[in-house]
C-alpha cells in the first residue's frame, strides 16, 4: 500500500514540476501559417508583412524552409497581410482583415497564385471569390457552414430517392 501511495506522490510531484517549467505566454496575440506557392509546397523566404487597422506596416515575418511565418505578442485589433517574394514584389493578401483579441492564437494560411493584370488590379479592393469568403469566417462558421451543406445534401438524396411506385387511381 505504501508503494502506491509513492508512487502517486511522485507522479503527482513530477506533473506539478512540468507545469511550474512550461513557459506561460505571456498575454499578447500572436498570428502564424503558411506561405504555400501554386503547387502547394511551402514557400520559404518571404517576408509576410503585418498591416494594423490604420493601414502602417507594423511588423514583418520572413517564412522559414517550410513557410512558416510567426508573429507574436500583438496587440488585440484588426490586421491585414502582405507579402513581399525574395525578388522584393510586394502583393496584400486577398482576405479581410484577421481580428485579434488578447491572447488569442490566430491562423492565416497564405496561397501564392498567379493573377493576370486585371485581377492584380481587384485584389483588397473588391475580390468577392470564394476563398475570400471562406477565410473570412471564424471557426464556428466554418463548422455550421459545413453541417448546413451535409443536412441540405442529405435532405436532397432522400427528397431523390423517392423508392415508392407511383400511385394509381
Amino acid at each position: 500500500m505504501k508503494s502506491k501511495h509513492r508512487t502517486l506522490a511522485a507522479h503527482l510531484a513530477l506533473v506539478a514540476l512540468l507545469v511550474a517549467l512550461t513557459p506561460a505566454h505571456a498575454g499578447g496575440a500572436r498570428l502564424e501559417g503558411y506561405v504555400v506557392d501554386v503547387d502547394g509546397r511551402g514557400a520559404p523566404g518571404f517576408r509576410v508583412h503585418l498591416i494594423d487597422d490604420t493601414g502602417q506596416a507594423v511588423a514583418a515575418a520572413r517564412t522559414s524552409a517550410e513557410g512558416v511565418y510567426r508573429f507574436r505578442d500583438l496587440p488585440a485589433g484588426a490586421y491585414s497581410l502582405g507579402v513581399e517574394s525574395p525578388e522584393g514584389k510586394v502583393a496584400p493578401v486577398a482576405a479581410p482583415p484577421t481580428e485579434l483579441t488578447d491572447a488569442e492564437l490566430a491562423r492565416r494560411d497564405i496561397k501564392l497564385v498567379e493573377a493576370n493584370q486585371a485581377e492584380r488590379e481587384t485584389v483588397g479592393v473588391e475580390n468577392h471569390s470564394f476563398g475570400v469568403w471562406w477565410a473570412g469566417l471564424t471557426k464556428p462558421a466554418k463548422t455550421w457552414t459545413i453541417l448546413g451543406v451535409v443536412v441540405f445534401l442529405g435532405l436532397t438524396y432522400e427528397a431523390l430517392d423517392d423508392d415508392d411506385p407511383p400511385a394509381s387511381n
